[in-house]
This record gives structure tokens, sequence and C-alpha cells, in this order.
């Protein structure tokens, strides 16, 4: 085969082969530019709070997404950094790639315990990162200045200190009051008892929702209690069948009602005639004017002096004695002195 002379061909000939060579250099010119055009310088700048290091490289590159050029200059994000463009985003030409290297954390708080990804060093900072807010009276473990490490527990325990106001019943009294018009044994309710309220104020201090003191401030009463008031009988009845308050067991004696048997005397300290059924008695004991009914201390079974009054005194007559009055001195000395039972009658 020949080779071609280019000076020996002919004028046409030439003229083809150098506009060839000509479409052939600007090929090669053309597709050099336009590779050329895909080179980008990227900015990367890492920053690691947690040791204090923050470095910058801006390196070259034609591959067009973040994820692509990562892989090409084996630059590795892990799950807890943070980077402020996305993977799949489309490179230009200068942009930044900042990527902050991250821990993993655990935090236990309100009743919850999740993950989360911080880039700060210290617990107050990461707690701010991730936006969690506190309260003076919170208490946080470990320490607010403590450094982060992989995988801390850290935990937030929620103290509250608030006034609260109870309400409680006041119980009423029930007061018993002896009426004498009444039967012993009977009973009679006059006003029905009616429980009153109070409000207590405590302050009550709690961990995590749940109370752990109470302490008593102040109370007031809202409304008053009503007593039960209940009438009781005291009138007693005796085997003779008369109703009666008190009975007294005493001493009894007798006295004639002849004046001269009563140092001349014709009417009693209570302004009586002296006679049967008039008895001197102790008013401090048995007042004056006081009906009575005096009989045997054994219920009336050996004798009976029946109904009466008390309606004189003596100077002998002290505490629980009687001096019974009788018609006639010969009756006085028969009596002689005697246990009895006094019954105070209504």
């Amino acid at each position: 085969m020949k080779k071609l002379n280019f000076l020996a061909c002919p004028g046409h000939l030439k003229r083809i082969i150098l506009a060839l060579l000509l479409v052939s250099v600007i090929t090669v010119i053309t597709m050099g530019a336009v590779y050329d055009a895909t080179l980008k310088n990227i900015t990367v700048n890492t920053i690691n709070e947690f040791d204090g290091t923050q470095t910058s490289e801006t390196i070259k590159t034609r591959k067009s997404t973040v994820e692509e050029f990562l892989t090409e200059n084996e630059i590795t994000v892990g799950a807890s950094d943070q980077m402020n463009m996305n993977q799949n985003s489309e490179l230009s030409d200068n942009d930044i790639l900042i990527i902050r290297r991250g821990r993993a954390i655990e935090l236990s708080a309100d009743g919850k315990t999740l993950m989360a990804f911080v880039t700060k060093p210290t617990v107050a900072e990461a707690l701010n990162e991730i936006g969690v807010e506190l309260s003076l009276e919170d208490e946080v473990t470990p320490a607010l200045q403590t450094a982060i490490t992989e995988n801390m527990l850290i935990t937030i325990d929620r103290y509250t200190t608030e006034e609260v106001i109870e309400t409680e019943p006041i119980d009423f009294k029930t007061v018993r009051k002896n009426d004498s018009t009444m039967t012993s044994g009977t009973t009679v309710v006059v006003t029905e008892g009616v429980a009153g309220e109070k409000s207590i104020k405590y302050s009550v201090r709690k961990k995590n929702g749940e109370i752990i003191s109470k302490d008593y401030v102040s109370e007031e009463v809202t409304k008053e209690p009503v007593n039960k008031v209940i009438k009781v009988g005291s009138k007693q009845v005796s085997d003779n069948g008369f109703t009666y308050s008190k009975k007294i067991e005493v001493s009894a004696t007798a006295y004639s009602g002849a004046s001269h048997e009563n140092g001349g005397y014709s009417k009693t300290a209570y302004g009586l005639t002296p006679k049967y059924g008039v008895v001197a008695v102790d008013p401090s004991v048995i007042p004056l004017g006081t009906k009575l009914y005096v009989e045997s201390s054994d219920g009336g079974k050996s004798w009976s002096y029946g109904y009466c009054i008390a309606g004189d005194t003596g100077g002998a007559i002290k505490g629980n004695k009687v001096d019974l009055c009788f018609n006639t001195v010969n009756e006085c000395v028969q009596f002689g002195r005697k246990s009895a039972t006094v019954y105070i009658l209504n």
C-alpha cells in the first residue's frame, strides 16, 4: 500500500483533508472544555466539638451528588453525625459541606425513654440542642456540666411544688339534755346534727407527677357544724308508781310537831306548821320546798313515811340526814333512827 503524499495530492483533496483535521481538532477542544466544566470545588468543614477539633478542606470533584462525592473521597458520615446537605442533593461549584460529628444518647424524662443524636459536648448544651426545657426545680443526672459520651443515659426528674386545697367534714357533737318532765329511758331528738366543712391548704411536693410530701399550711372553717340535741328523760318511776328525778339514801330520825319540842317555834324554817309530812333537811342536799317521798331503804317493805315536803332545818341535820316530823313524842320514840330512801319528786 502506497503512502499518501499530501503535497502531491491534488488541490481539492488537500482541502478536504485539511477540513477533516480542523473538525477533529475542534471536536477535541470542545470535548475538553465540556469535561472541564463538570469539575467543581467543594469545601468540606468537619466539626467535632467533643474533642474540640475543626478541619476544612477544598476538594475537586466531577461527581454530581453529595453521596457520590462522599463515596469518592471515602468520607464517612455516621448515623449520629449531622450534615447541612442531604445525601441526594446536587452539588454545585464552590458548595460548602459542613459535617458535625455527633454521639447517640438515651434520654429518660416525662415517663418516656428515647434515643437522640447530639453534636454538643455537655449535657446542658445537648439538652438545649434537642429542645428539652428545664425548670429550676428539675434534677438532671448526670450533672449539666458533664461531658457527653457515646450512649450516655441522661435522666430528668421533674419536681413541682403546688398548693392544694382539700375539703374535709367537721363532725357534729351530740348533746344530751336531761328533761325531768320525761320518764327515764325515753329520748326525743330536738335538733338533727349536721356536719360542717373546712378547707385545708397543703403544700404538695411531686416528683415526676408522684406525691413525695404533703405539708399542712392552714385551714378555714367554711361551714359550722350543727350539734345534735337529744332530750333524755330523767323522771324515775318507783315501785309505788310515782315518778321522781333522784333518790338519796339517808339516815332518818324523828321529831315531834309540838312547839315545846321545837324550841317554842310554831313555824318551820320554810314557814310551815310542824306536823306529819314536814321533813327537816340539809338545804345544801335537798332544797327547801322540795316534794319528797320517804320509805325504808329496803324498798318500803319495813315501813313507809310516804309523801312529804322538805320544810324545815335542824342544827344536827347535815349531809344525807333527814328528820321526820311525827304528831306525838311516842311516835318519835318508837321510830328512833333508821336507814331510809328519799325520793325527790318531779
